[in-house]
Order: C-alpha cells, then structure tokens, then sequence
C-alpha cells in the first residue's frame, strides 16, 4: 500500500563529507570500477554470507543506503523488495511483506487501539514493532538492512508471520579514530526546500575498548497545500438521501440512506467551519533531531560487551495525502494537523564463549510517548452520530420539523500515547561449520 502522494525531488542537491581525524589531502584520482561487494547479514541470527544464506534475505550495505540517499522509513521501505508500508506519515506506518498485513493502517488515532503487526522490525537485535506505529527510526550511521520473508517466527518470535525488518548499526572500531561529516540541501519540485546535516566519531580508549557515536538533524521540506473552504453539518451522512452519488462514484443505496434524509432542514441553522486561518503552502514539513552513542568492551578473548544508547525527537505538522477532487497535491484540513514522536531506548549485548558453545544474552528498553492532535472533520461524511454532538437536540430528536442551531464541525482528536518495552534474549549457539550444529531460538518482550 503506499505512503500517499510523494514528493519529485530535483537534482538540486549537495552532499559534503570531510574527515574529522586523520585523513590527509590527496589529488584527484581516475575512478575505478566497483568490485562486487560480498555482504554478510544476520538474518538467520549467525553471520553468513548472502550468497550462503539457504531462505529468502535481501538486504542493502551501508554504501547503498548512502549513495541512494536513505534517511528515514519511507526511504529504505520503498528500496526493498516485496516489502510496503501503508499510514500516515512519520511514526504512523505499518510494514507489508508479500502484501500481507493484520491491520488496516492506522485506522485509529491512537496506536495502542490497533492489532499486534505480524511484520516484526528490528534495531540490531531488539524488536521495536508496535501497533499501527512503527517506530520511524532515522538510518545514520547503519552498517546495512536486512528483509526476511516470514513465517519467521522460531527465529525472530511475536509480529514475525510476514517476516521481518532489520536496521544494523555500526559498532565501535577498535582499530583507529576516524569520524566524518555530512551535509545535504535538496529541492521538492513543486515543495518546500530539504536540509540535513549528521556527524559520525568512532574513538578507541585503549587496545580492548572503544566508543562511536552519531548526531542528527534532518528538515524535511513539505509538498502538500491546505487549501481554504468551508464546511457545515448538512453534509453529515445523517442527512445524505439515497442516491447521493458518493466520491467513489457509488450512489448512497435505500439502506444506507441518511436517518434524516427526508427531514425538512429549512428550520435548522448550520454554522460553517472555516480554515482560512490554516491556510498554507507545503504545511506538511517533518524534522528529525537524534543521535545514538555504543560502546564496545572486549573485556577478554572469551567474553564481549555491547552497550547502546539511542535518543530521537520527530515533529511533523500537517498529513501525507490529498484530495483529488480539490486539485494536485491539495487538501482541506480544520484543525492544526501536528504529530510529536519522541523515544530513547538503551540495549545491551553480552556475548560469551564456552568452549564451542556461544552464548548470547541481549536485553533493551524503550520508552516512548507521542502526542497528536489529528483533524476528525472528516468523520462527518462517515458516521451518521455526529450531528448529535454539535447540533441541538431539537434537530437530531425532533417532536416535529427540526429547529436549531448545529455547530461548525471543525473537530479534532488529541491524543497521547506513552509505551515502554523491555525485552530479553538468550540464545546458545555451536560451531556452525560442522554438520550438527545448533541455531538460536525466538525473544520474548514485556511492554506496558
């Protein structure tokens, strides 16, 4: 399903990469053709080759995500195969794989009123999925994307019929300090403009200890116009008569007729709500601020520790689709459309070997909150109830012709969600060249 109307970027974009540490000044030198790059992915939960891996995996390498310019979910969704998503913009999206899905996107408001999704997505070994809001996290810094088609559920347990979604970071280089810089300006044909900027330091403090970190801030230009008009409770589907012509092009059948389509409304008043205050080009316009540390301690040849923080703020105003009988890329909206998605999680990995046998142990917690105010105006074409809310009783349950005043119905939901997520992971597994050899299991998660 797709996200909505998409942007046309133009060519007009800049990316600039410095080194921090370390990397002197060189002429200009013939470009060379690229080899082919072998990339080992974890999708079976052990490092292999993709050319080895014996299911169905793809998976994009951290040149790729740079070089296509993948910064956020609807980037890398629309660059993996088979794999969609279906919402309403950032935070707001739900994963297809093969088309499959347990739940309309975001039918509701609030995430927490939605179905458990059955396409798992992962951050390095932790599940993130939630109902209806998947967690839009920012690709900086990722060392590649894995898609696996589902079933998967031995592997990778709950929301993982489908298959599942990947992001691997990059973790801590021991070998050297090195870091960069990137800078980005970019254009919407017919929008607003794009700006970003993120900073990479990968630090080691000692020959066994090491810690790498990244920042963020991405402004994304909008491209959808709220366009002015007005609208009043006449048009509720309470009065639509039958053979109303719907916007489908479907006329409104005798059963589905309105329970006052026949009524006389000379007597009633309806007061309009009216948008010009709202009225703006490009409202749809999102910022990404966030930034992620790891460290990595080789305490001995034996036993490893993997700790990772990870912090992220989206505020986006305005909505993703459009409304065709209005004109291109246009919209009415009669209330403020705003969303503010915030998370930080911490995850940990300690890994150990006994002998041939490897034992992993991976825990995270993750607390989020989101608070959106969404424009229910449109509720008035749907639902037959609403009038009984902003017009006098005397119009909806009159004792003869309906008399009074129905209200303007500029309506809206605000709605806050806090979640948080732990989840804890063991897995054992033996040497995987010999031809007995034993795989890890599925993760469990507790969220509240």
């Amino acid at each position: 399903m797709p996200l909505g109307p998409q942007p046309k970027r133009t060519a007009i974009s800049v990316a600039v990469a410095a080194a921090l540490i370390g990397m002197p000044a060189h002429a200009q030198q013939p470009k060379k053709k690229r080899a082919l790059e072998e990339i080992t992915v974890t999708a079976t939960r052990v490092e292999e080759s993709l050319q080895d891996v014996p299911i169905a995996v793809s998976a994009l390498g951290g040149d790729e995500i740079e070089e296509l310019g993948i910064t956020n979910f609807s980037d890398y969704v629309m660059q993996l195969p088979s794999v969609t998503a279906g919402g309403s913009g950032p935070g707001q999206n739900t994963i297809y794989i093969r088309g499959i899905a347990s739940t309309t996107p975001n039918l509701t408001t609030a995430g927490v009123a939605g179905l458990a999704p059955n396409v798992a997505f992962y951050l390095d070994d932790q599940p993130l999925a939630q109902p209806g809001r998947n967690l839009d996290v920012y690709a900086a810094d990722l060392q590649r994307i894995e898609v696996l088609s589902g079933p998967q559920g031995t592997l990778f347990g709950a929301s993982s019929q489908a298959g599942n979604v990947r992001l691997i970071t990059n973790k801590p280089d021991l070998s050297g300090t090195f870091g960069n810089v990137r800078v980005g300006f970019g254009a919407i044909d017919g929008g607003d403009m794009n700006n970003n900027v993120e900073a990479m330091l990968n630090v080691p403090l000692g020959q066994n200890f090491g810690v790498r970190g990244v920042v963020y801030y991405d402004r994304k230009g909008g491209w959808i116009d709220n366009v002015s008009g007005t609208v009043d409770a006449s048009e509720s589907a309470r009065f639509r008569p039958e053979g109303t012509v719907r916007d489908n092009g479907v006329p409104v059948s005798a059963q589905r007729a309105g329970f006052q389509s026949t009524a006389d409304l000379s007597g009633v008043t309806f007061l309009d709500a009216d948008n010009s205050n709202l009225v703006e080009e490009d409202f749809n316009e999102t910022t990404y601020t966030g930034g992620r540390i790891s460290a990595r301690w080789d305490i001995n040849e034996d036993w490893r520790l993997d700790v990772a923080y990870a912090t992220q703020d989206i505020e986006s105003d305005g909505v993703f689709f459009a409304d065709p009988n209005l004109g291109d890329l246009e919209i009415q909206r009669y209330s403020p459309d705003t969303i503010e998605d915030s998370f930080d999680n911490i995850s940990w990995t300690v890994t150990a070997m006994f002998g041939e046998l490897e034992a992993i142990y991976t825990g995270a917690f993750t607390d989020r909150e989101t608070d959106q105010i969404t424009d229910y105006t449109d509720y008035l074409f749907v639902g037959q109830y609403l009038p009984y809310y902003i017009c006098d009783g005397y119009v909806t349950y009159p004792a003869g012709a309906p008399a009074g005043t129905c209200q303007a119905p500029d309506l809206f939901v605000d709605s806050n969600t806090k979640t948080q997520v732990q989840t804890h992971e063991f897995r054992f597994t033996t040497d995987q060249s010999r031809r007995w050899r034993v795989r890890p299991g599925r993760s469990s998660a507790i969220s509240s």
